[in-house]
């Protein structure tokens, strides 16, 4: 991987215009290199074919922006080929299988947003973070009087009467018909 991290943040640089804050291998061997790379707002996950002169040549790549991801919508999944089929959305690319769990690269890859996410909303001053509460404090105030049972009460109330008035009902009805 030392021996490649040079030629991949080339590529980078040159495909994405940035360097990369971040390389995970998922699989290194013959002529094929498949890494996790974290940008500065998204990750991507290339599959390079190496020549015989050790150049990279990138064969597919997919690129998952912090702001068309949601948390979960990465999915990884093992094909009955024994490959790797990562998607989000409506993009795939199938890596091979051979070192590491799905689910390794799936979270490992979520993780990486989740912070991206986390740095961008981080308050910055004092008066921000107080506004951040005070949201989540109006929001859970919101939660709890809607999680009340006071409405729930009264509808199960409502529907004894009904039930009542029902049964009363069919009895006036029942001894109508036994008195004939």
């Amino acid at each position: 991987m030392v021996s490649h991290k040079f030629a991949l943040e080339a590529w980078c640089e040159e495909t994405w215009g940035q360097t990369p804050v971040d390389i995970s291998e998922w699989a290194a061997h013959d002529d094929v290199l498949q890494v996790f790379i974290k940008l500065n707002r998204g990750v991507l996950i290339a599959d390079f074919a190496m020549d015989v002169d050790g150049t990279l040549q990138c064969e597919e790549h997919l690129h998952i922006p912090q702001d068309r991801w949601n948390p979960g919508s990465i999915q990884a999944h093992r094909t009955s080929e024994g490959r790797v089929r990562f998607r989000h959305r409506s993009s795939e690319i199938v890596l091979s299988a051979r070192l590491r769990a799905p689910e390794w690269g799936q979270a490992l890859l979520e993780q990486w947003l989740i912070d991206q996410r986390g740095e961008a909303l981080k308050p910055k001053d004092r008066s921000q973070r107080l506004s951040s509460i005070n949201r989540s404090k109006l929001s859970i105030e919101r939660n709890l009087n809607q999680a009340r049972l006071t409405h729930a009460k009264s509808e199960l109330e409502l529907t004894q009467e009904r039930l009542t008035s029902a049964e009363r009902g069919l009895n006036s009805t029942r001894r109508s018909i036994e008195e004939e």
